[in-house]
């Protein structure tokens, strides 16, 4: 079977048994595919990844911070060393702010796999993944003109979700985004290129938990996103409208050139409390069911990279499979915020606002991060309102 996808030739055996099956050529599964070319541990096996996005191009953007740009991430495109803060421009050593592509990063971990020939790709949906044993049996969706197609092809691991979905009544909070990459009318510069804007609360809240993001490519262009906070997702018309107004009112006479629309969860109800897999677990989650996205701000590419990373080491060393668990206080501070956010949406603003008016960015990127120490994190927490957070803790001891 062969079909060129976007950027993937796909195709795949259905009488092979694969060593690694991924479901899901996002930003974990590539990365884990990546770490198992790199350890070497494609020389002599397979590997099969599931991928139900009929296009995979340049559909989304991925941002994060970190001490130093690593050589696993030449694809990396706008990096910015200061930030906009209350209208003071802040530089952020030791930490750098880096901006890529998807695109890009496809075309790189492709450009990697290339090397080895036993990795196959499938255009299909993961159903079910169930282990019997030593081995994992995985059935695969290959639809077809509206009809479905059901493959059974087995595997020694499986990677993913394993068609396993958490219900919407556990999601908590969404944080929503729309984004225009834009580019100046008149070809003047209208942006600061030096430095970036990551949240700005100077837009509508609504009752809500608004800001707006701001990632000058150069005086000429930029990333202008607004991001949401609520029990409700942002839909796509109201965060153009609010872009529309933000651009208006700041004088920022744009071209639309590409548009982005995504939401994501926030919850604790993927947090991992084990540091290691069980011995002899062979379905192991990434992404988001692994718990990569911290819960209070989304970010999670570079510790995608990292559980990468860390599973193929494992599976190399033969090792237990680490998880993607996180110190139990950094836990108890996210559950903290999500319940204010839910139970009153309207005070993150507040929160925010007095959070970067008596600390530096770099202190709360750190704090972000989860590097700070315990010394470091109370006296974040000494500035911010106090009541609110105390009678939220207190509402959550008693229950």
């Amino acid at each position: 079977m062969y079909v060129f996808l976007g950027l993937f030739d796909v195709w795949f055996s259905l009488e092979k048994r694969y060593n690694y099956i991924i479901q899901g050529a996002g930003a974990s599964g590539l990365w884990l595919a990546y770490w198992l070319q790199k350890e070497g541990l494609l020389t002599d096996k397979s590997l099969l990844i599931v991928e139900c996005d009929a296009i995979k191009r340049n559909d989304r953007t991925w941002c994060f911070w970190g001490e130093e740009l690593l050589d696993e991430m030449p694809f990396v495109d706008f990096s910015w060393n200061h930030v906009q803060v209350f209208g003071e421009s802040q530089r952020i050593d030791p930490y750098t702010y880096h901006h890529c592509r998807s695109e890009a990063f496809y075309e790189f971990v492709k450009n990697a796999l290339e090397s080895t020939g036993h990795v196959d790709w499938c255009f299909g949906r993961v159903e079910k993944a169930v282990q019997n044993e030593g081995r994992v049996e995985v059935e695969i969706d290959t639809k077809r003109e509206g009809e479905s197609r059901i493959h059974a092809i087995g595997a020694d691991w499986f990677f993913g979700s394993g068609g396993a979905s958490v219900k919407t009544s556990e999601i908590a909070l969404w944080q929503s985004f729309v984004g225009w990459r834009v580019k100046s009318r008149s070809g003047e510069s209208i942006f600061d290129s030096d430095a970036c804007t990551l949240m700005d609360f100077g837009i509508e809240q609504m009752g809500k938990t608004r800001f707006l993001y701001v990632l000058p490519f150069n005086g000429k262009e930029a990333l202008v996103e607004v991001t949401q906070f609520d029990k409700e997702k942002l839909q796509l018309e109201d965060g153009e409208r609010m872009l529309r107004e933000i651009c208006a009112a700041r004088g920022w006479e744009v071209s639309v050139t590409e548009l982005e629309y995504n939401a994501i969860p926030m919850s604790s109800v993927f947090d991992c409390l084990e540091r290691f897999h069980k011995r002899g677990v062979r379905i192991v989650p990434l992404g988001v069911a692994a718990g990569a996205l911290k819960p209070t701000t989304g970010y999670g590419f570079v510790r995608m990279m990292q559980h990468g990373k860390s599973i193929a080491v494992a599976l190399k060393k033969r090792k237990s499979i680490p998880t993607l668990y996180r110190k139990m206080r950094f836990r108890f501070y996210d559950d903290l915020l999500l319940r204010i956010l839910y139970q009153h949406p309207e005070k993150g603003k507040q929160i925010f606002d007095q959070l970067f008016q008596h600390k530096r960015a770099t202190t709360v990127l750190r704090f972000l991060n989860e590097k700070t120490n315990f010394f470091q994190e109370v006296m974040i927490f000494l500035w911010l309102p106090k009541r609110l957070f105390l009678s939220t803790l207190f509402a959550k001891w008693k229950s």
